[in-house]
């Protein structure tokens, strides 16, 4: 882990904050997600997906001076850096992905070396090859001191928590670090409109992705996984109730679990960014205030620029609650335990 500033006695984390260097563009200009740098609206070099624009510019992204000024401006302390989704390219021919996620692994370590006090960076690996997952996992964590993993939901049309990535899953529990899956872009013809594909689609994605590892069995396989999931969990918040309902009275959503869906949730957290206060006050009652921890999803234009704010305006948070959300949770999800001399 990176040294505090200076002087900060309850640091601010934000968990939800992605860089890409611009090297990564031209390994994704191809293939069935092509990722390319094109005007938008009068605005150069701004990143598309397959012509959609992302909502950022790769100065946006890459520009470390500007991440640490936008650091400043949200009250932040320290930024948990990981790639972009449109970089999980599990589809793609295995070695290919890899040598994109060595590229992207060694350009966070490069960051974070040169500003230890304010950024630590979550490895990217080929999921799509659970052996190459492993070794680059290693390799990002050994060598480059890396701090934990970052996943997409949806790998190439099957989930995280299928048997054949048990494996890979294993070894980051058994090494005590942390998982963030952020959701994919799914497109499909009744969301190709509206942005539906990030608005709807990812919460969706999130939904899918938790239930797969929830109902699996997944928690009771890897007890000690610890697996943050984006946008203050997806659409989850809405429907635990009707899991644990489900579960209940259907054999078949009981197969691979003795305890219903939410007595899993000591492994779950979620990010504050729900762009709702009264969302967000339901999400932390739902998950305690423990296992909530401050996302932004800098510097997407869907982001939260103010998370502070966003928290002192949920109704019914107590101030402990809000300090446990911005200094004691992540560091939890991080290490598996709370910053020295903190108590939960």
């Amino acid at each position: 882990m990176s040294t505090i500033p200076d002087g900060v006695v309850h640091p601010v984390w934000d968990v939800h904050a992605h860089y890409l260097p611009p090297e990564a563009i031209g390994p994704m200009g191809e293939g069935t997600v092509q990722v390319r740098l094109e005007d938008v609206g009068g605005v150069p070099d701004s990143i598309t997906v397959n012509h959609v624009p992302v909502g950022a510019t790769i100065h946006q992204l890459s520009d470390v001076a500007s991440i640490v000024a936008a650091t400043d401006r949200a009250g932040i302390d320290v930024r948990v850096l990981s790639p972009p989704p449109f970089t999980y390219r599990y589809w793609n021919d295995p070695e290919a992905s890899l040598e994109l996620c060595r590229l992207l692994n060694e350009a966070t370590a490069e960051v974070v070396r040169a500003h230890p006090d304010r950024f630590e960076g979550l490895a990217t690996v080929p999921l799509q090859d659970t052996d190459a997952s492993i070794a680059e996992f290693r390799r990002a964590r050994d060598e480059l001191g890396l701090v934990g993993v970052t996943v997409g939901t949806n790998v190439a049309g099957a989930n995280v928590s299928d048997h054949q990535r048990r494996p890979f899953l294993a070894e980051v529990a058994a090494r005590g670090m942390p998982v963030l899956v952020h959701p994919d872009f799914v497109p499909g013809p009744r969301i190709d409109r509206y942005y539906l594909v990030n608005l709807i689609g990812m919460p969706h994605e999130t939904a899918i992705t938790m239930g797969n590892m929830i109902f699996s069995g997944l928690f009771d396989e890897l007890p000690d996984l610890r697996v943050c999931f984006m946008h203050g969990g997806g659409a989850v918040p809405a429907i635990l109730g009707r899991w644990d309902a489900g579960w209940r009275v259907r054999p078949e959503s009981r197969a691979d679990t003795d305890k219903p869906p939410s007595a899993y949730l000591g492994n779950v957290y979620c990010d504050t960014l729900t762009h709702s206060p009264l969302a967000l006050t339901n999400l932390v009652e739902i998950l305690g205030a423990e296992n909530v921890v401050v996302g932004t999803d800098m510097p997407f234009d869907v982001e939260d620029p103010d998370p502070r704010a966003h928290l002192r305006d949920a109704p019914r948070l107590t101030d402990e609650q809000r300090r446990v959300i911005e200094s004691v949770s992540p560091v939890r999800w991080l290490t598996g335990s709370a910053p020295a001399g903190e108590e939960i």
